[in-house]
């Protein structure tokens, strides 16, 4: 049995966001042979005596928006990137500088973990890079309008971060990506036998969608306060389903996920949009479905939201940057669309078209059975800890 330290930028639960998805299943799955104990940030007080059993342990930093906002403006200074400073803690690297070296192994999760790297550690460093920021960044500067203060920022964060990048890849044994497309993308030269491809796993649902021609829900489930979620959000609310409601005036949209005061109640102003928030358990919104979408058009890494969809059966209709890097079987696991009008024919065909529909939802939530259960997907952290 190793000892392995897993160190966080945020704490893991709820699991409402793919990062924290991703981190819950490692800490899982290791903690099955190992001792695994994680140390995160926080932005509220947590209960230390009361963590659900993930790991071994759980020890927690709590950081206030003045101290975030006084060490992204230093960070930013030093030519670092902004998010390093927003998830700073003075407090967390002088405890991980004493107790690293009781550990055989850290996991540093995500890029901005890598500030953190004790010195003097002789054991094995691996970072979950998970996706490539720089590249996500490019995509949403792409996005935005010229009138858009946040486009700037975004570029300006873009640089920073493909800097770091290439600055801190010498310093880990091992780096692990979720998507090969990542992996392809990248401009920064990954010494390959680092690099290493493990893509993120489902839990089984019980099969939950049964067609009808009743059926008039369209689900989005994902954080509404990410960005590319939230333009997504708006892009269909606005382009698409009133659209879809010149056809079939009841198909309503429903939209489950943490949102922040403002999207909630504007988005809610439009007409068959259901805003459910955050939902621990989406089994009771996963049935009467017509589909889920995943209509990102700034995506990178895998798509958690679309392996959650399949886990229940329901049919699913992806953008193809949104499907990039994934290796569901288009047409038989998976729909994919180009451009909205071939979105729009898809979910009408899926609403008329039973045999298909089911189709759909047998073979998705099959792949998800047989290929994309956690114990399986992970089996290869098994042998790099």
């Amino acid at each position: 049995m190793k000892k392995i330290l897993f160190i966080s930028t945020r704490y893991p639960l709820p699991v409402l966001s793919g990062d924290k998805i991703r981190a819950i299943g490692i800490l899982k799955f290791l903690s099955k042979k190992n001792k695994i104990d994680l140390v995160c940030l926080t932005n509220r007080d947590q209960i230390q005596t009361k963590h659900p059993k993930v790991c071994n342990s759980i020890k927690t930093f709590k950081i206030g928006l003045i101290k975030r906002c006084i060490y992204t403006l230093l960070y930013f200074l030093k030519g670092e990137p902004l998010q390093v400073g927003f998830y700073h803690s003075k407090e967390m690297k002088n405890y991980l500088d004493n107790v690293h070296s009781n550990y055989h192994t850290i996991i540093f999760h995500t890029l901005r973990s890598c500030q953190y790297i004790p010195k003097n550690f002789s054991g094995k460093k691996i970072l979950e890079m998970t996706d490539l920021l720089s590249l996500r960044y490019q995509q949403t500067f792409k996005q935005l309008s010229k009138l858009n203060p946040g486009k700037y920022i975004y570029l300006l964060e873009k640089y920073l971060v493909q800097k770091y990048e290439k600055k801190n890849i010498k310093f880990f044994d091992k780096i692990i990506f979720v998507s090969k497309e990542d992996i392809k993308k990248t401009p920064i030269k990954f010494p390959k036998k680092k690099l290493l491809f493990i893509h993120n796993g489902s839990y089984i649902n019980k099969k939950l969608f049964k067609f009808s021609k009743k059926n008039i829900k369209i689900l989005f489930v994902g954080n509404i306060k990410y960005p590319p979620n939230k333009y997504a959000c708006y892009d269909f609310t606005k382009d698409i389903l009133p659209k879809l409601n010149n056809l079939y005036p009841t198909i309503k949209f429903h939209i489950v996920g943490e949102i922040n005061f403002f999207d909630k109640l504007n988005l809610k102003k439009y007409k068959n949009v259901i805003i459910h928030g955050p939902i621990k358990n989406i089994d009771s919104v996963a049935k009467n479905n017509i589909c889920a979408i995943c209509n990102l058009s700034i995506a990178t890494g895998f798509q958690n939201k679309i392996a959650n969809y399949m886990s229940y059966g329901i049919p699913t209709i992806s953008s193809l940057i949104s499907f990039r890097g994934l290796d569901f079987k288009q047409n038989k696991e998976i729909l994919i669309y180009k451009t909205r009008k071939e979105l729009i024919k898809k979910i009408i065909e899926l609403k008329k078209n039973e045999n298909k529909a089911n189709r759909l939802s047998y073979f998705s939530h099959k792949a998800i059975r047989n290929r994309y259960k956690w114990n399986k997907v992970l089996f290869k952290y098994s042998k790099i800890v």
